[in-house]
């Protein structure tokens, strides 16, 4: 069954589902609304959660064994499975369809990936799943709608605006949803009283730009390779959490490796800029330029290897440093050969 996001809370009051599919390009909705559903499946008792990240060389028979071993215990679980590409390939494919017509005792899934493709949708495995659970697509909030975005999300956090900073803000996060929710996490602390008017915004935005993510971006993208290292130290000092930071730099590059891919196609580096979601703001397009230029489209690509290394660090994956691993990433967007980053 399908289900809207903003119908999801209701749904689960109702009962929780044994199988919930949540897709989108929106990484902060999807998690939100992830988050949900973990959150519902507490309050059911299930405290066992097992998370599984399923790139193009997961082993799927690992989840087969893990199914095998459920049935020996009586607790209910919840299994987690990422699957950033929207493609299980045949192995995945036939895994997930199987589970939907057979779930196992006691067992409940929870799948998370990003866009799908009207084709995708319709494949065997989410068909199935589908019909046996829920499915919840996270459609991006337009550039024209973050103002509104911004302004429901400060009244859920208990702030009182006005559309004018509402629209301040969405300016200065350049439309980036993980940023401008940063900001308002942020203002609350700001604010005891709850009200935020345009001077404490500012305020707040300059106080911390030199050292949060997005910043840090417009360092990698103009070659600064020097303050690199020292604001990921500060931001890990600050205590941040790395994947609150690597989402923020992943969301960047894989829109400069979207845009690299267009313009080596031939499209006009207008239409690129103006694709983007939201689009690229006119005074931020000389730095994207120069970032752009950096990098060929193959080399931007070759990136995605290493960053899915990271979102597995930072998630707990391995033994690998993801600070240290998000350090090199950056200094090598930023052009920095790779035998000076071994020093």
């Amino acid at each position: 069954m399908r289900v809207k996001a903003e119908q999801l809370n209701s749904q689960l009051q109702h009962s929780l589902p044994v199988i919930s599919v949540v897709f989108g390009d929106e990484a902060l909705l999807v998690e939100e609304t992830a988050d949900q559903i973990r959150q519902q499946a507490r309050a059911h008792g299930i405290s066992e959660r097992q998370v599984w990240h399923a790139d193009a060389r997961f082993d799927w028979s690992k989840l087969r064994f893990a199914d095998d071993s459920l049935s020996l215990f009586a607790s209910q679980k919840l299994i987690e499975i990422r699957l950033p590409s929207g493609a299980p390939g045949k192995e995945g494919g036939e895994f997930l369809r199987q589970f939907a017509e057979q779930p196992v005792t006691d067992t409940f899934l929870l799948l998370i990936t990003g866009k799908l493709t009207p084709q995708q949708q319709k494949s065997k495995w989410f068909s199935a799943l589908e019909n046996a659970g829920i499915s919840i697509p996270v459609w991006p909030v337009g550039i024209e709608m973050l103002p509104r975005w911004i302004q429901q999300r400060m009244r859920q956090k208990g702030l009182q605006s006005t559309p004018s900073v509402a629209n301040l803000l969405a300016e200065r996060t350049e439309g980036n949803l993980f940023a401008a929710a940063q900001e308002i996490d942020k203002l609350v602390l700001l604010s005891p009283d709850g009200h935020v008017d345009e001077q404490l915004l500012i305020d707040s935005v300059a106080d911390s730009a030199r050292f949060e993510a997005f910043s840090l971006m417009d360092a990698v993208y103009t070659g600064q390779s020097a303050k690199i290292p020292r604001m990921l130290r500060m931001l890990q000092a600050e205590g941040n959490d790395v994947l609150a930071v690597f989402s923020a730099v992943s969301w960047s590059l894989h829109r400069m490796i979207d845009m690299a891919v267009q313009l080596e196609n031939g499209t006009q580096a207008a239409q690129v800029f103006a694709s983007q979601k939201p689009p690229v703001w006119d005074k931020a397009r000389p730095l994207i330029q120069s970032g752009l230029r950096r990098h060929s489209a193959a080399e931007w690509r070759a990136f995605l290897p290493q960053m899915a290394a990271i979102d597995r660090a930072a998630k707990g994956g391995g033994d690998d440093n993801a600070w240290r691993m998000l350090t090199t990433l950056c200094l090598q967007v930023a052009g920095v050969p790779m035998q000076l980053q071994q020093t």
